[in-house]
């Protein structure tokens, strides 16, 4: 029956077998088991390390659904080499401890394939259960009856995971195959352990695009079955688990590889014996955490006795790091670490009592305990809080460490708990506001990790409640930040008490409390977003709170990525926003997070882009003055990590130091986000304080009391007071650290002590005693930065860990003794030691060392065995001074000690190594590098195998190939990025002379070469170290003495006298150059061009070396040839000249003036076109000889003219400009003689006629010629002037000229004007004749010059010449053009101050004005330095050694000159000079050095001018020979130039642009924008309308004509320029206003009634201006300017001149003084014009000429003035602010507000202040209603009447009819400031009367 049964059931089923796998009673099942566990990187040919073991293993069915399985028979092995070549070693030590750990047999319960419970004795640890789970976890089956593939939760070792099965069947050999792959990345509870990461957030959409571990496991059965029971003959198990630090498929990737093997050996049947002990139950196949969470994965060690090994390590640490740090330092630091972890209480309580009496040793010991971050570490330190053995700052360091890196357990939080409610005092000291929020840090991690943390909840909302019914702003503070560190949702309902708009009692609170409470809710925004952003948008939306509040909480709703409607009604708000702050701020942050790359702010970001298109055609142009965010964001997808730097300045009334600047740092990295740094700073008040000094508060009231004033101004309110205060908090991974403040006292103390004191001043006298006596500190501190850590378990049973270390100890030590001459008094100031003689000794020392160890692979307290990677960074930087100073000498001497032994500054090393370890045999333990580059196969290596049987081919085939590998040689041809060999460079700088060289080594190896991945760069062994070693010298140096001397003693510390010696002999005479010239330009000369050398004017030399006579031709044709010629020869004269020159160090008198350059256009002057001489004679005006030779025939050079004025010549013209502010246009143009084509008319026709002749021959001329002489600009040209004679010559410049003497002449055609700018581009500009305006790059700049006025002096013009292309100069010497001789007797200023002396030490040097003379050489020669500074090393023979810089500075009202010179000591002739030259529109500087400063040079000139008739400024620099570093280091500069302007939004534009040339132009376009072109070698970049952050000079007069700028004070008037912009000013004349803010108002109050025009509006006014009509006839009014100290009047007088009154004393009576001062004030007049300055109370100076009245204030008064004049805050919506801080209606009622009253008629206001009853009754909610005004209208006193009414806007306040109070009622009721505006209508307001009697 059974066989039929089961045919039929086979028939019914098919091939499926019914038994699941089981173990049968009664049998022993034996299995060979084989597990195996290798980590490292995929590659072949890379170090692994592992471990294997074998054994054998017997399960038997002891009961029903019961087993026993047992191992024995153990053999382990490690693997610690390349791999696959390397093999396993068996290690008999590691044999013996797993045997131990297994000895024991477990039960476990087993039935349908799955395993249930384990039972076990308590022998058996933690770490050998796991290893049967391992075995075990093979044995899970979920075998479906009828399915083929399915997929199910299936729990294992390492939770319940997604797993698909696959069964096939092998019917006749019954055999069963099952695969099942599992997926350990899905899993639901899955078991790992993540430790150190929990202030950082997940970045989902990170891990969405990139996952950086990966794990899965394929499972392979074997089954073979029988009748009646099926049993697993063979498992095989292959798990994988990766980690990919970077981009998961491009970055590169490590990996852990389990293997198990379980094979059926053999199956007896008997009964296994069971151990007669106990078993218990020790849970299910899940893997537990056993002694792999106490064991660091950094080392291993036995632990025997721990208190003697603390004692032991501890003693080790100290002595190792008694003098310097070691490399190993902070490994040591974590053993001693790991055995405190592993210690109990008892052990510290003991380690304390022997140890805590030795500063060294208790500085360790409350460094490391906190970071053993256990509950016994914490009640330690509770326990000596307790016992008060800790001062507060050890305390505080402590808890901070301690709670930081504490898991919250429960017996954690306990501790922390008492902690904080017995020893953390709730004032703001140190410790309290460290404690509380360190708590609260650990709060917010138990909330993260579970869902219970009500307690610490409790306890801090507790402590919020508190501190607000104390109302107690500091415990507020605190509270409300220890909220924000929690972050938790629930904390919303109480930080609402403190925003506000939610309580009544909220919006009492300071503003500071509103802004914390706002920023408390930034952490809760990550966990309840929808929540936050509700509050956050809500308090945005109100406009009744603070600005400042109102952004913080926009930064709270952008950080909670809100979607697309909420940034859209953002944005629509802020299109409503009357404050400009708020506007911009908001502005400025979506911009800038519209340009995030970040994948988690993808959505947001393109959200924000369109919420700024919305926004920006309005705010594109906010200033300096207002909030701002900036923000700079990259993400590598490559790395998939980013960084983003944010920098917030908020704002208030536009000051120039803002309120409030927050920046924060975020990454991305490892798919999560973090915020490592946020630092934030408030300053309240300081730049008043900066600004006034130190003036300590005096008692207001007493001079003069504004108050009683004000009582009589409706319901005045004073604004806030700002109290001097500066706060800061300091936040890392969104957790406050600390926040603290510097208050009105702290600040006040450190003025105190600067200025003198009032009374003694203890601290800093203390200080210097100490100092005087000597202070010698040492001081260290451990630190385990970061611990991060993530263990899984294996299929093995093993489990694998990655982790993160980082630890590090600083040590600094010194001593430092000062001696001060004469000894300080004991009253003394801070300020006397400017006048001591000071001595101070310091020999100081700073260490660091750290080391950053990341560790992959195995780690229990048994075996370590995985990748280990170490970074170890050593820094030590000795100081060893001996300074003295002698402040009266101006002297300062400095002593270093010389360099003896090689000093390591720093020490960078870094290598992979695969290691193996195990607690049986440390001695064996291995660490092999990861990469040996001679373990990768090189295929380049390889020799052919040929085929050949012939024995002598394969005799030299195998002799070949070893010869190949001993040589171990790299790539045979050509460095391969993919390179094997280390990369070593070394680089030394020898600074011999001193006896010492700073050497720089890198060398690095690593596995790039194998794959090009980032990942691999890593792997392999980097090392950096920087050092100093001793130079050998002849003699010893005993020290180096630094010496520097100002002031009259400078010279006599000099050593060597500074003189200049010819360096080369044979000196060629001058005339023989002169005769030489002469005869090449005659040679070149021919073709008829002689003919019309009369008419032509010539160039002739300064100083006659070369005369360059030539002339201009009629026929362009043959001037092209000529030109040609003439280059060449002229360049072979200059090369033959050079060398035969005598040499000036700074200038040269042989040089000619007009040595011009690079393709530029002659020298020479062609007459140009003029329709009449007579325009060139009147052009030059006064004193100098006109041009000679103006009578050239007008038709014919008109052609010639104006074609050359096309010429492609890049620029040279040489426009006279001025430098002083008084140059003379003697005539049109240094080179050409007659007069300008503008002046003088050039027809159209002569145009055309020039545009189709010789156009395009001309500028190929000047193309020709500039490239060939770019060949030879290298070359000195000082010598010869350089003769071009071309007809391209030079009319362009007269044409140029001209239009600059008509620079404001408006008429001007504006077609020629643009042609004029292409005439000067580079381009080929025959194509450029259209008429638009070119490219801005492509604009000519032309330098400055004034606009002449005849009647002027005029002393000789300076002529300077600016080039476009970017090449040439024309040192034009002409201060009248035609002839340069002429020129020079006329003594012009610009003689006299020596103002140029040719500088030309190389070619082509913009002359800086008129004739070039000898004057300017070495100034040396002529005056003393000013500074000297002498390095030298002190050497034991007393010879001199080392350098000496002397400087000269000599300056005058229109220029400075200034001359720095360095030589050696030794007397060789190697110097290096640099020099300056600053006019008042120019500057200029030079450096050479080498032999006579003779190698290499730089110059620099910068010039202002125009481009394209916009003011502009040019900076170009100018470079000959470099040395070899310059050249390396600017080439790979340049690389990325161009990327980081793209970044920067500059345009690239193509250009060919001269080799060694840098131009910068920036050109002002509006007062806020400039366009900016710079042009390098190889790259033109420009930027149109770059914005500015403060508006530019750009008045119509320019400065420069009004005020005398002189070199000097060229930049302080730049900076006065700025501040006087941050100043503001408001004028009040008969008719209208016009506001601070700039806001005009029509509306004169011209009755007799006083009205304040500005007043200081803060709690303690120092200021009030008011103003008066004296007589209702006339236009006159006086004027009353009250301060804190004088009362000053200004009233008319009967012959309109001012009388001036000061505390009713007459002062600048009409004939006596025009000037007085007191209290700081001072009063005088400018004409008629009385101006008062009192800068002290805030008041810049206050103008009145009788009508107008001009008050400016200072900078710092911002936002706090009110009156007519307004606020003072740069916003235009609130300008109508009546003194109780509500905006008026009307402007009339606004000027009503602020009319002072007078309480009797007889001083002429005869006005009072009384609330109206509307004349109708409006009807308001449906009821008829009486309405009385909420503020008061003015009216007549009793018994007047009045004779003249004017309108006003009121708000009403309306009562139903029958309710109504009474108006009496109404005006005494104080309703009325509360009281909402029903209506706002329009009354009569009386404004002057009439009065009967005595009125009262």
């Amino acid at each position: 029956y059974f066989n039929m049964f089961y045919t039929v059931s086979i028939m019914f089923y098919g091939n499926y077998f019914f038994a699941e796998p089981d173990f049968s009673e009664n049998k022993v099942y034996m299995f060979n088991y084989e597990s195996m566990l290798l980590s490292g990187l995929p590659e072949k040919g890379l170090a692994r390390a592992g471990i294997r073991i074998k054994s054998k293993v017997e399960i038997s069915g002891i009961g029903p659904k019961l087993c026993l399985i047992r191992i024995h028979s153990i053999e382990a092995a490690e693997y610690n080499g390349v791999w696959p070549t390397s093999s396993f070693s068996r290690s008999l030590k590691l044999t013996q401890v797993l045997t131990g750990q297994l000895s024991n047999p477990i039960k476990f319960e087993y039935s349908n394939g799955h395993v249930g419970n384990l039972m076990a004795p308590d022998s058996v640890s933690d770490d050998g259960l796991n290893i049967y789970r391992g075995i075990l976890n093979a044995l899970e089956l979920s075998i479906k009856k009828m399915q083929h593939s399915y997929s199910l939760q299936e729990a294992g070792i390492g939770g319940i995971c997604n797993t698909t099965y696959a069964i096939q069947e092998n019917k006749r050999a019954n055999l069963v195959y099952v695969t099942k792959s599992k997926d350990l990345n899905s899993c639901e509870e899955k078991v790992e352990m993540v430790t150190g990461s929990a202030y950082t957030q997940p970045c989902r959409t990170c891990q969405q695009r990139n996952k950086n571990s990966r794990a899965t496991a394929t499972y392979n059965y074997k089954i073979k079955y029988t009748r009646n029971e099926a049993v697993i003959t063979q498992a095989d198990v292959e798990e994988i688990h990766q980690f990919a630090p970077f981009n998961e498929i491009t970055g590169g990737n490590a990996i852990v590889e389990a293997r198990q093997k379980l094979s059926l050996t053999d199956v007896q049947k008997h009964m296994a014996e069971v151990p007669p002990k106990e078993f218990q139950n020790r849970g299910s196949l899940q893997y537990q955490f056993g002694s792999e969470l106490l064991q660091l994965p950094v080392h291993l060690f036995r632990i025997k006795n721990v208190e003697s090994q603390i004692e032991e390590s501890l003693q080790d640490l100290v002595e190792t790091t008694s003098e310097q740090l070691p490399s190993d330092a902070p490994a040591k630091a974590l053993k001693l670490m790991h055995l405190f972890r592993a210690a109990n209480e008892e052990n510290y309580e003991s380690v304390w009592k022997q140890f805590s009496s030795r500063p060294a040793y208790r500085r360790y010991i409350l460094d490391i305990i906190p970071a053993v971050a256990s509950h016994r570490a914490l009640r330690f330190l509770r326990h000596k809080m307790e016992r008060q053995e800790l001062t507060n700052w050890e305390a505080a360091q402590t808890v901070l460490v301690a709670l930081h890196s504490s898991t919250p357990t429960r017996d954690v939080m306990e501790e922390a708990t008492l902690i904080v409610k017995k020893h953390c005092p709730r004032s703001s000291t140190v410790l309290g506001k460290v404690c509380h929020l360190s708590y609260a840090s650990l709060c917010h991690k138990q909330c993260s990790s579970s869902d219970s943390c009500s307690e610490c909840l409790q306890l801090l909302h507790g402590f919020a409640g508190e501190a607000l019914s104390k109302s107690n702003t500091e415990e507020i503070s605190l509270a409300l930040k220890a909220l924000g560190n929690v972050g938790h949702p629930a904390s919303i309902k109480h930080i609402k008490k403190f925003l506000p708009g939610y309580t009544a009692s909220a919006s009492d609170l300071p503003r500071k409390v509103h802004a914390t409470a706002v920023m408390a809710l930034k952490n809760i925004g990550m966990k309840d977003p929808k929540m936050v952003q509700a509050i956050t948008l809500e308090i945005f939306l109100n406009h009744k709170i603070d600005p400042r509040v109102r952004m913080l909480a926009a930064v709270v709703l952008l950080e909670t990525k809100p979607g697309l409607p909420i940034l859209m009604t953002l944005a629509d708000a802020v299109l409503k926003e009357p404050s400009m702050q708020v506007a911009s701020f908001i502005y400025s942050y979506l911009r800038a997070l519209g340009r995030s790359t970040a994948p988690d702010l993808q959505v947001m970001a393109s959200a924000c882009r369109m919420a700024v298109r919305v926004l920006s055609p309005k705010f594109d142009r906010s200033g300096y003055q207002f909030s701002k965010v900036f923000r700079f964001s990259m993400f590598k997808e490559l790395l998939m990590s980013g960084l983003a730097a944010k920098y917030l300045v908020l704002n208030n009334a536009g000051s120039l130091i803002p309120k409030m600047a927050m920046s924060q740092l975020r990454t991305h990295f490892l798919g999560r986000v973090a915020d490592p740094l946020e630092v934030g700073i408030t300053v309240e008040g300081l730049q008043e304080m900066f600004a006034k000094g130190y003036s300590p508060d005096r008692n207001w009231e007493a001079d003069y009391d504004f108050k009683e004033i004000l009582k009589t101004l409706s319901d005045w309110k004073a604004f806030s007071s700002d109290k001097p205060f500066a706060s800061g908090y300091l936040k890392m991974f969104g957790q406050e650290l600390f926040f603290g403040g510097l208050d009105k006292n702290a600040i006040q103390n450190a003025l105190q002590a600067w200025y003198g004191p009032d009374e003694k001043n203890p601290s800093i006298r203390r200080i210097i005693s100490s100092l005087q006596s000597g202070v010698g500190r040492q001081w260290t501190k451990a630190l385990l930065s970061s611990e991060i850590r993530r263990i899984v378990p294996t299929c093995t049973g093993f489990p694998t860990e990655t982790s993160f270390y980082y630890s590090s100890i600083t040590k600094v030590a010194g001593n430092v003794q000062a001696q001060i001459t004469p000894s300080p008094k004991s009253d003394f100031r801070l300020t006397e030691l400017l006048n001591a003689n000071i001595r101070l000794r310091s020999k100081m020392s700073l260490s660091i060392a750290k080391e950053m160890t990341f560790v992959m692979g195995i780690n229990t307290h048994m075996v370590q065995a995985g990748l280990e990677a170490h970074t170890k960074m050593n820094a030590h930087v000795p100081v060893n001074v001996i300074a003295t100073v002698h402040m009266k000498e101006k002297n300062i001497k400095i002593e270093i000690p010389p360099c003896k032994d090689e000093t390591n500054i720093i020490t960078v090393r870094s290598k992979t190594f695969a290691i193996t370890r195990n607690i049986g045999d440390l001695a064996a333990s291995k660490m092999t590098p990861v990469l040996l580059p001679e373990a990768v196969p090189d295929i380049m290596k390889m020799s052919f195998d040929s085929d050949s049987a012939s024995g002598e081919t394969d005799n030299i085939r195998d002799r070949q190939s070893a010869e190949d590998v001993s040589s171990r040689n790299s790539f045979a041809f050509g460095q391969s990025s993919s390179r094997k060999e280390p990369f070593v460079q070394s680089m030394c700088s020898n600074a011999s002379t001193f006896g010492f060289q700073v050497c720089i080594e890198r060398k690095s190896i690593h596995a790039a070469f194998i794959k090009n991945v980032p990942l691999y760069y890593l792997v392999g062994e980097h090392a950096l170290r920087m050092s100093f070693k001793p130079v050998y010298t002849e003699a010893p140096i005993e020290k180096i003495q630094v010496t520097i001397q100002a002031g009259d003693q400078a010279p006599t510390r000099m050593v060597r006298l500074v003189t200049f010696e010819d360096p080369e002999t044979q000196v060629s005479s001058t005339k023989a150059a002169i005769k030489r010239v002469k005869k090449i330009l005659d040679d070149t000369d021919d073709q008829g061009t002689r003919k019309s050398r009369g008419s032509s004017s010539s160039a002739s030399s300064t100083s006659g070396s070369a005369e360059s006579a030539m002339s201009s031709p009629s026929s362009s044709d043959s001037d092209n040839r000529a030109s040609q010629g003439g280059t060449q020869i002229n360049l072979k004269t200059r090369r033959s000249k050079a060398k035969g020159k005598k040499f000036y160090p700074f200038g040269d008198c042989s040089s000619s003036s007009s040595s011009s350059s690079s393709g530029s256009s002659s020298s020479s002057s062609s007459s140009s076109s003029s329709k009449s001489s007579s325009s060139s004679s009147s052009s030059s005006s006064s004193g100098s000889s006109s041009s000679k030779s103006s009578s050239s025939s007008s038709k014919s050079s008109s052609s010639s003219s104006s074609s050359s004025s096309s010429s492609k010549s890049s620029g040279s013209n040489s426009s006279s400009s001025s430098k002083s502010g008084r140059s003379s246009r003697k005539s049109s143009s240094s080179n050409s003689s007659s007069s300008s084509s503008k002046a003088s008319g050039i027809k159209l026709k002569a145009k055309k006629q020039s545009k189709t002749t010789s156009f395009p021959r001309a500028s190929a001329a000047g193309r020709e010629r500039s490239v060939r002489e770019q060949k030879h600009k290298t070359q000195s040209s000082s010598s010869s002037s350089r003769s071009t004679s071309s007809g391209t010559s030079s009319s362009s410049e007269s044409v140029d000229v001209a239009r600059r003497h008509s620079k404001y002449d408006r008429q001007a055609e504006p077609k020629y004007v643009k042609s004029q700018f292409n005439s000067r581009s580079s381009y080929d500009v025959s194509t450029e004749w259209e008429y638009h305006l070119p490219k801005v790059y492509r604009l000519h700049f032309r330098s400055a010059h004034i606009h002449w006025h005849p009647d002027r002096k005029i002393s000789s013009s300076s002529s300077s010449s600016s080039s476009e292309s970017g090449s040439s100069h024309s040192n034009s010497s002409s201060s009248g053009g035609s002839s340069s001789r002429s020129s020079r007797p006329s003594g012009s200023s610009s003689h006299r101050h020596g103002e140029n002396a040719g500088r030309s030490s190389r070619r082509s040097h913009v002359s800086h004005g008129s004739s070039l003379t000898c004057e300017r050489n070495f100034l040396g020669d002529v005056i003393p330095p000013g500074i000297t500074i002498v390095a030298q090393a002190v050497r034991s023979d007393n010879r001199n050694q080392g350098y000496q810089a002397t400087t000269y500075v000599r300056s005058d009202a229109a220029k400075v000159d200034v001359q720095l010179v360095v030589v050696q000591l030794a007397e060789t002739n190697w110097k290096a000079c640099a020099d300056a030259v600053i006019l008042p529109l120019k500057a200029q500087a030079r450096l050479r050095w080498g032999k006579e400063c003779r190698d290499y040079r730089i110059a620099a000139m910068a010039t202002t001018g125009q481009l394209a008739r916009k003011p502009a400024v040019q900076l170009k620099v100018q470079w000959g020979n470099l040395p070899s570093w310059i050249k390396k280091t600017s080439m790979a500069f340049m690389q990325y130039v161009p990327g980081a302007a793209l970044m920067l939004g500059f345009s690239e534009a193509h250009q060919r642009n001269p080799s060694h040339e840098f131009i910068v132009r920036a050109a002002a376009t509006s007062p806020r924008t400039i366009d900016t072109v710079i042009k390098a070698p190889g790259v033109t970049l420009y930027y149109q309308a770059l914005r500015m952050p403060f508006t530019l000079p750009l008045g119509p007069s320019p400065t420069y004509e009004t005020r005398d700028i002189t070199a000097w004070n060229l930049l302080p008037e730049i900076a006065l320029q700025i501040t006087q912009e941050d100043q503001s000013t408001c004028e009040v004349s008969e008719g209208d206003f016009k506001t601070f803010d700039h806001v005009s108002r029509t509306y004169s109050f011209n009755k007799s009634c006083n009205l304040i025009v500005a007043q200081d509006c803060t709690e303690h006014p120092k200021f009030i201006i008011t103003t008066r009509k004296v007589d209702p006839q006339s236009f006159s009014r006086e004027v009353h300017i009250n301060t804190t100290s004088v009362n000053i009047t200004i009233c008319p007088a009967a012959n309109s001149s001012l009388l001036v009154a000061c505390n009713e004393e007459p002062v600048l009576s009409p004939s006596g003084v025009s000037e007085y001062e007191k209290d700081n004030v001072k009063i005088y007049k400018n004409g008629t014009t009385v101006i008062v300055e009192a800068p002290t109370q805030g008041l810049k100076n206050v103008t009145f000429d009788g009508v107008i009245l001009k008050v400016t204030v200072a900078s710092w008064m911002r936002g706090k003035t009110c009156g007519v004049c307004g606020n003072n805050d740069r916003e235009k919506h609130n300008e109508l602010l009546m003194p109780n801080h509500k905006l008026a209606h009307s402007c009339s009622a606004f000027v009503h507000s602020w009319v002072l009253l007078e309480e009797t008629c007889s001083g002429g206001c005869k006005l009072q202040r009384s609330y109206v009853k509307l004349n109708r009754n409006p009807t308001i909610d449906g009821e008829e209603s009486t309405c009385y005004s909420v503020d008061p209208v003015l009216k007549c006193m009793k018994d007047c009447t009045p004779i003249e009414k004017t309108s006003v806007k009121v708000g009403f306040h309306c009562f139903p009819k029958d309710t109504a109070v009474r108006l009496p009622e109404w005006q005494r009721s104080s309703d009325k400031k509360s009281a909402s505006e029903d209506v706002v209508e329009s009354v009569d307001a009386d404004i002057d009367c009439t009065c009967t009697g005595d009125c009262s």
